[in-house]
């Protein structure tokens, strides 16, 4: 068994492990509908936000921010991001292999590919030396020919993903994800 295989089922290990633990914590989720099409779960202590020029996070062609409030526990926050559509001329394999290329810039350390509530999904490690080593994952998802990233970030250099508090409440909001097909 490589490395990567054993990363994926140390991490799954992990997660499961916390499952529960992360269910006590965040007793109340909510749902976030946007009107593309896409929901998500998420704690419902946390706050949602899009950019400046972007009053409504629900509307369509926005990215969402999910952030703990302020003073809270800040290891990680989530943003959900749509993407360019899947050309239609162009297989799975070839889009996937596209967009973690150049949907973030930073050098990939892993990749692992699943079937994400029906969609296909593929979920990429990057590490970006530039801030210090920081970690970061996003999971690419596509519904028909729709894209979409939901994306990770830590705030500790040198830390990795899974040692942060917020990282099982991100596997959580992924586990929830669903996009209704046009």
């Amino acid at each position: 068994m490589n490395s990567q295989y054993r990363l994926i089922a140390a991490t799954t290990f992990v997660l499961m492990l916390f499952s529960g633990i992360i269910t006590a914590k965040i007793a109340n989720w909510k749902v976030f509908s946007n009107r593309a099409g896409w929901r998500i779960d998420y704690p419902a202590e946390w706050d949602t936000g899009s950019c400046r020029g972007c009053p409504d996070p629900r509307a369509p062609g926005v990215f969402v921010d999910f952030m703990p409030h302020e003073g809270a526990d800040l290891n990680g926050s989530v943003m959900v991001s749509p993407l360019r559509d899947k050309p239609g001329n162009v297989g799975l394999d070839a889009w996937f292999s596209e967009v973690e290329r150049t949907a973030n810039l930073n050098p990939r350390s892993s990749q692992h590919r699943f079937e994400l509530n029906g969609k296909a999904a593929l979920r990429v490690r990057y590490l970006n030396s530039a801030a210090g080593g920081t970690e970061m994952e996003a999971v690419y998802v596509v519904a028909g020919s729709r894209t979409f990233s939901i994306e990770f970030s830590g705030n500790n250099r040198g830390t990795p993903l899974e040692t942060l508090s917020n990282y099982p409440v991100f596997m959580r909001m992924v586990q929830s994800f669903e996009v209704q097909i046009r």
